[in-house]
């Protein structure tokens, strides 16, 4: 009778896969098929289908988009999509499947995260094509077939959502890499399998079994770099003829079952694929292959000119300084210098053979006349140009296209950088501008980053950005502040109530481009207001300003779902908890708060309350109110107690609850002995998972170096590498939302030291 009770399911794969592509979803799941795609079915657990129709609709165009681009059809006869709950990972890809995390389903009335979901679900295609159906020979070549599927994603991002957030994605994975080999070492694509170990590396990261799960991350995105710097230099067309000729050859063998022989075409290493460029291109890449692939580091260049008015000509100079210990390499080879003159933009290749390469370039431009001009841009663009503080060069861009891996900083006047960030359209420029800007506190850059924020043409994320950078030009000012900020002023005009500005008009979200623009804007703005200071002292205007937008916040005749833009509110609120100014009194008595406090209180008790009664989405309104009342425990406003904390840390409550990463202050991460006593017991413990076991071996050497920790004895300073990942912080909360992410500043010189002593921020 028991075994009439159970019933046998048989499986066939009639492509030949490897053994680690190959996997299961057991579960009840309710089933959606698309309509215009049979062979396309998604799962997920039941009672969300209204939210998996939703999710998966753009499926089908992201699909036909991939065979277009590949110029290839999908691999497999089906694909299925599966949603699955508590998954280590956003996206995980097998042979014609992909099982994606349950927070990428959403409602159709959340609007915040429509990006980041379908660029998920893009990924998950894209990694069928490489990954799962051409799968790595080697360990040591999945680098190859990670970095091809998230290049092409990253394509179909360029395509849907243009070409600015697909440059500033760019530039972040940049950011990240020249980050990372900074603090903790080169990156090498494609080690060699019988070299010698790196020295002051924690991990090998030549097998799988040892490999540090961040240092494949940050692999992965350098590979990423690589074949995107590598179909810059063939061509976009021979590059894909490329990838073409590897899957067609691959789907012509795979109908082969019986001649096993014929199923080595299904895999691919860094050679047979670098040889099939050769082969399909007829170009040779010895020197790509050798700075980029077979060793580590990223280049590093200090820039600086002056205008030769007797010559007309541009003397430039640029540098590096290759150390053993700061993550760099010595470049040799061509360098493009971009100037934007009066009659143009002039595109000039220098070549860089040491460590210090100087060329002169030829101006065109003799002069100027008129106080204005249009002046002819990169872009393809015109604009008009005020002249009057202008040489007849105008800023200079290296490398703007960011063709090669590298870091760089570039000295030229403040008024140059105000002109890239004013009247250039590329974005890169833009941030490049507003990255040196910011460090200019004078009335020059307040007013010209005030015209960024309320240019309408600008890319929202630019606009965002300058918002932060004004707040760190005010912050350095030394004047004190008089009257109401600017910035207050203008969020008041743009996103008050025409009656009465001092109250928010009410919520009418509109998905346009344009419309949406604003919407991330208005997130933004408000937590740039909150790091306002005065003597360390948040702006009392400021506060009063965010406690009525939550108060009288009025969502009731809008369509789409504000939970996201009440989550910026509150960490905006957040970010204005200072200091009292007596820490650890212990007088916490509920009539001593000021009456501003009272407010914040009010309203952060009643967001998490109504949050838990009505859940927002991904319960992002409860977890920034409980930044609020961190904030209030750590500034010594509210008696500090994690009881608060643990119960919503319960198990069966949303991850982003569960995470409680305000609860980790950077002082006790670095100086805590329970840490040093129990990482070294759960690392060698084969009852933790694998990746877990790696993770802690990150976060051990992050704190502690090679050597033994300085509590425990250690040195308090350690040469090489910097270990962890410092940040500026000012103990305010950091940028939550997706869409008002900003990109981090080039990245300074390593210091060949550091002490432990110091704040590390390792888990910004």
């Amino acid at each position: 009778l028991a075994e009439k009770r159970l019933r046998t399911w048989n499986y066939q794969q009639l492509i030949p896969t490897a053994a680690c592509n190959i996997g299961f979803a057991v579960g009840q799941f309710s089933t959606y098929t698309l309509p215009d795609m049979a062979e396309v079915t998604s799962f997920a657990p039941v009672g969300l289908l209204t939210l998996l129709k939703h999710t998966v609709t753009p499926l089908d165009k992201i699909l036909e988009y991939f065979e277009e681009l590949l110029s290839c059809r999908f691999p497999y006869a089906t694909y299925k999509q599966v949603f699955v709950d508590m998954t280590p990972d956003d996206v995980t890809s097998y042979s014609s499947m992909t099982i994606f995390s349950l927070d990428i389903l959403h409602h159709k009335k959340i609007i915040d995260v429509v990006q980041e979901c379908r660029q998920a679900l893009a990924f998950g295609v894209s990694q069928q094509f490489f990954g799962c159906f051409i799968s790595p020979a080697h360990f040591l070549d999945s680098w190859l077939v990670r970095s091809l599927s998230r290049f092409i994603t990253s394509l179909y991002i360029e395509k849907i959502f243009g070409t600015s957030e697909y440059l500033f994605q760019i530039k972040k994975l940049l950011n990240a890499v020249c980050e990372y080999e900074t603090q903790w070492g080169k990156i090498i694509l494609r080690p060699s399998s019988d070299g010698a170990a790196r020295v002051n590396l924690h991990c090998e990261p030549r097998c799988e079994h040892t490999c540090s799960p961040l240092y494949a991350e940050n692999q992965t995105k350098k590979g990423h770099l690589a074949m995107r710097m590598l179909s810059k230099r063939l061509g976009q067309e021979p590059y894909f003829q490329v990838l073409h000729k590897i899957l067609s050859v691959g789907q012509q063998m795979a109908v082969r079952r019986d001649k096993p022989a014929t199923w080595t075409h299904l895999v691919i290493s860094t050679e047979t694929f670098f040889r099939t460029v050769t082969n399909v291109t007829g170009q040779e890449i010895p020197t790509f292959l050798e700075q980029w692939v077979y060793n580590g580091g990223h280049a590093s260049f200090r820039v600086q000119y002056v205008f030769n008015r007797k010559r007309n000509m541009i003397e430039l100079e640029v540098k590096q300084k290759v150390e053993p210990s700061n993550g760099r390499l010595r470049y040799l080879g061509p360098l493009t210098v971009l100037v934007q003159e009066l009659d143009g933009s002039f595109s000039h290749t220098v070549q860089i053979d040491g460590d210090i390469s100087r060329a002169d370039l030829q101006c065109h431009s003799k002069g100027r006349r008129q106080k204005k001009k249009r002046v002819p841009l990169y872009s393809g663009d015109d604009v008009e140009v005020d002249l009057t503080n202008m040489d007849p060069d105008s800023p200079v861009l290296i490398d703007p296209e960011l063709h090669l891996i590298r870091n760089l900083t570039i000295n030229q006047p403040d008024y140059q950088w105000e002109y890239m960030l004013r009247y250039e359209r590329d974005v890169l420029a833009q941030f490049q501008a507003l990255e040196r800007l910011q460090l200019c506190p004078n009335p020059q850059s307040r007013d010209v980053l005030l015209e960024t924020i309320s240019n309408e043409n600008f890319f929202y994320r630019v606009r965002c950005h300058a918002a932060y950078a004004l707040t760190e030009v005010l912050n350095k000012m030394p004047e004190t502040w008089s009257g109401v900020p600017a910035l207050l002023s203008l969020y008041r005009k743009v996103y008050g109530a025409k009656s009465c500005p001092a109250i928010p008009k009410s919520n009418n979200f509109v998905v346009t481009s344009q419309n949406l623009q604003q919407y991330f804007l208005q997130q933004a703005l408000p937590q740039a207001l909150a790091r306002m200071r005065t003597n360390g002292m948040a702006l009392q205007e400021v506060q009063c300003f965010i406690v009525d937008y939550i108060r009288y916040n009025d969502n009731s005749m809008n369509r789409y779902s504000d939970d996201h833009y009440r989550a910026s509110l509150l960490h905006a609120l957040a970010a204005c908890v200072a200091p009292v100014s007596s820490l650890g009194s212990g007088n916490y008595i509920p009539d001593g708060l000021t009456w501003e406090m009272n407010e914040v209180v009010e309203e952060t008790t009643h967001a998490l309350n109504l949050d838990t009664i009505k859940p927002s989405f991904r319960h992002v309104v409860g977890v920034a109110a409980l930044t609020v009342i961190h904030q209030l425990q750590r500034n010594g406003h509210i008696p500090p107690d994690s009881k608060i904390f643990w119960v919503f840390a319960a198990p069966k409550l949303c991850i982003s609850v569960n995470e409680l990463w305000m609860l980790m202050s950077r002082t006790s991460l670095v100086k805590a002995v329970v840490l040093i006593v129990f990482i070294p017991v759960l690392i060698p413990s084969t009852l933790q998972e694998p990746r877990v076991r790696l993770l802690l071996m990150d976060l051990f050497f992050s704190l502690y170096g090679m050597s033994a920790p300085f509590v425990k004895g250690g040195p308090a300073m350690i040469s090489g590498h910097q270990r962890a990942k410092q940040r500026q912080n000012d103990g305010k909360p950091s940028v939550i939302s997706w869409h008002n992410e900003i990109l981090d500043g080039e990245q300074p010189p390593s210091p060949e030291s550091r002490s432990f002593n110091e704040d590390i921020d390792m888990l910004q």
